[in-house]
């Protein structure tokens, strides 16, 4: 007998040809086979060499001896004896010498009937084994691996391995290939079925096009894969790797896709398509990308208009080789208006919106095409109602050299612009658009947002005032954010921040009351009034940062000095930052707080948080959380802020107990008279003995006596 193995390009389509010699004859039985995760799929070849799958698994000392046994993995393969052609499937538990040793259960569906255990690992294991369904427990010890050898498979099935891996496997494979030497396909999953496909038929065959036929760097390649054929079924999946890394960088339904590459060089494309049995085909080809002869590129001013707007649109020509007959088509939806601003020294024909450069353009050189559109309004505009997005496409040719069409490439370096028509535009447009002396839009600005309208788009969020072209919506913080973190970082509002979730600082909050233990007094004049101080730590750059504390619905908050940098608005008690935040600096609020003297008494809690658009994180404000509105004071807090003249509570005092203010506490003693401020309390001889040792020792009321008396 003699195994034939075919391997197109590594990974894809491989296809087993085992014949069999037989007294009678011989035979020959080709099948395909397939292991399949999720998303996850690859053709794979059964390990194959005389001798059956008991021989290979070499069991002795109760496990496997195979040499291909990883620590806390499990394996899982199909074992083809070459002699007699039989087909078994083998799963090794894990490497004698693991972590811990484990514990693993796999249920099977779909076993043929033909199935059966041909080597239990261990026979003390839990085995139920009824095809086509199955389940087997394992448990091994660290110095131990486990598995199980299964004869008897036929040259078509689908057997599904759902894995329940309860310990010591922290990971599985499929093997694939030569016994001694496999390849290993590490699986996405702990947790997922894997089906292990076999079927008779012959895979798909790969096969595509490319144009243009000579392929330059930055200029859009269409890839066309209806070339690619299956005998029996249909294609469902076109998979495309660029770059030769294995990663195939589109899948789709159809056969036809565009590509653009950046760099010159050769290129190695491959397409991989799998038909509706799950079989898989693939195809390599080499392409040269040639340095761009030319290249051409399209800005517009903004990402949305409003019908009756006008927006700005520039095209930039490079060209690097000398050019004759160079032009320039630009295709727009009915009715556009186009106004050129600057054609660089092209003639421009509007009924066909195209420009030609009567001279030669040279090597090296740019020209830079700028033109106004203006949109119909709403009831001369074509198409469905609003919002609705149009594309503007164009292309560039000339006629030394013969080009007869490179696509003008968009900002997102696709063959067209695409720009939505809107009745109200997005705020963070209207800012970029946005007039500040006049407060009106216009579209033909630049998308960076300057300080001078982020500062406008700041007092709209404050004032609650709509942003001019949103159809009066008010500005919310989180788009304020955004506004902020695009001037900040200086991107243009059609580009987007990139992203990133990691926690960017974190907040302290610091409760200053009038009295101690966090306490406001109402019956004493400023007793209701406290500050409050949060302090924040960045641990990275932040741009657009927010601080919204959350009070007792009628408290008044005072926004103090020493916040230049942010911006408060009062009715939300939200402050946001128009500056960018060094990683490792500190910023703080600080405010004042009014409750209202006929609050009720009561533990209140504030809390806050701190929002960013970039790191994009939440967190909440720690440290002190608590403020008490107290009617009764206890004796020492009362006696320490007793004005003796007035006989009253008096906020503004010290929490340290003085002289005058010892002899009172004496005299009321003596009297067994209340104190001021604590509803009706007297002083006890132990009392007494207290606020004596706290004149004493110069110690604030809030705070424990010593130890000692000094």
């Amino acid at each position: 007998m003699r195994v034939i193995r075919q391997a197109l390009c590594g990974l894809i389509v491989l296809a087993l040809i085992a014949v069999t010699g037989a007294s009678q004859g011989t035979v020959q039985t080709t099948s395909f086979f397939l292991a399949r995760q999720g998303a996850f799929s690859t053709p794979i070849t059964p390990l194959t060499q005389p001798g059956s799958a008991i021989d290979f698994y070499r069991y002795t000392n109760d496990q496997p001896n195979t040499g291909l046994e990883v620590p806390n993995q499990a394996i899982v393969f199909l074992h083809r004896d070459a002699t007699t052609n039989a087909l078994s499937l083998i799963i090794i538990l894990s490497k004698p010498g693991n972590v811990g040793g484990g514990e693993a259960t796999l249920r099977f569906d779909g076993l043929p009937p033909t199935a059966r255990i041909a080597l239990r690992d261990d026979p003390a294991d839990t085995y139920e084994f009824n095809p086509p369904v199955a389940t087997m427990t394992w448990r091994w010890l660290p110095e131990r691996a486990d598995g199980v050898v299964i004869n008897g498979l036929p040259e078509e099935f689908e057997i599904v391995i759902t894995p329940t891996f309860t310990r010591g496997i922290d990971g599985w494979q499929v093997l694939s290939g030569d016994p001694l030497a496999p390849e290993r396909f590490q699986l996405p999953s702990l947790t997922e079925p894997l089906v292990l496909s076999a079927f008779r038929r012959a895979p798909p065959k790969a096969d595509f096009t490319y144009s243009p036929t000579v392929v330059s760097v930055n200029v859009p390649v269409t890839f066309d894969a209806r070339a690619s054929t299956v005998a029996d079924g249909k294609i469902v999946k076109y998979e495309w790797d660029f770059n030769s890394d294995g990663v195939f960088e589109i899948s789709t339904e159809k056969p036809i896709v565009q590509y653009t590459f950046t760099q010159i060089g050769e290129v190695r494309v491959t397409l991989r398509v799998t038909d509706d049995k799950g079989a898989i085909g693939q195809v390599t080809k080499t392409i040269m990308v040639e340095k761009e002869v030319a290249f051409a590129r399209r800005t517009l001013s903004t990402t949305h208009a409003a019908p009756g707007t006008t927006f700005r649109v520039t095209v930039t020509i490079t060209v690097r080789t000398s050019m004759s007959g160079l032009g320039l088509d630009e295709d727009l939806p009915a009715n556009w208006e186009v106004t050129p601003i600057d054609s660089a020294g092209a003639t421009f024909k509007a009924a066909q919106t195209q420009w030609i450069f009567p001279t030669i353009v040279r090597s090296g050189e740019t020209r830079r095409i700028v033109y106004d559109v203006t949109i119909p309004k709403t009831d001369q505009l074509i198409g469905g109602p609003l919002p609705q997005d149009f594309d503007i496409v164009g292309r560039i040719s000339s006629t030394v050299p013969d080009i007869k069409e490179i696509p003008v490439l968009g900002e997102t370096n696709e063959a067209f612009s695409r720009i939505s028509i809107v009745r109200c535009l997005p705020a963070i447009v209207a800012i970029a658009h946005l007039d500040t002396a006049t407060d009106t839009i216009d579209l033909r600005m630049s998308e960076e947002i300057t300080f001078d309208q982020m500062q406008r788009a700041v007092a709209f969020w404050q004032e609650d005032t709509p942003v001019p072209g949103t159809c009066e919506a008010p500005l919310s913080v989180d788009v304020l954010k955004q506004i902020v973190a695009h001037h900040l970082a200086g991107v243009p509002v059609d580009r987007t921040i990139p992203e990133d979730t990691a926690i960017g600082g974190t907040a302290m909050r610091s409760i200053l009351t009038p009295l101690p233990f966090f306490q406001v007094y109402l019956r004493a004049p400023n007793g209701n009034v406290f500050r409050v101080r949060v302090e924040i730590q960045a641990e990275k750059e932040i741009l657009g940062l927010t601080l919204t504390e959350k009070l007792p619905e009628r408290w008044e908050v005072r926004p103090l000095e020493g916040t230049v940098s942010a911006a408060f608005k009062q009715v939300a008690n939200t402050w946001i930052f128009t500056e960018k935040i060094p990683a490792g600096a500190r910023r703080s609020i600080l405010y004042e707080v009014v409750v209202p003297t006929d609050e009720l008494i009561s533990p209140y809690t504030i809390q806050g948080l701190i929002e960013s658009f970039s790191p994009r994180f939440e967190g909440e404000v720690s440290k002190d959380t608590t403020v008490n509105v107290v009617e009764c004071l206890d004796i020492p807090v009362a006696i320490a802020y007793l004005n003796v003249e007035q006989n009253a509570i008096d906020v503004s005092l010290s929490s340290k107990i003085s002289f005058a203010q010892i002899q009172t506490a004496i005299a009321l003693w003596l009297e067994d008279e209340e104190v001021v401020g604590t509803c009706g309390k007297t002083i006890d001889f132990r009392m007494l003995q207290t606020l004596v040792s706290y004149w004493l020792t110069d110690t604030p009321v809030d705070q424990p006596l010593p130890a000692t008396t000094r």
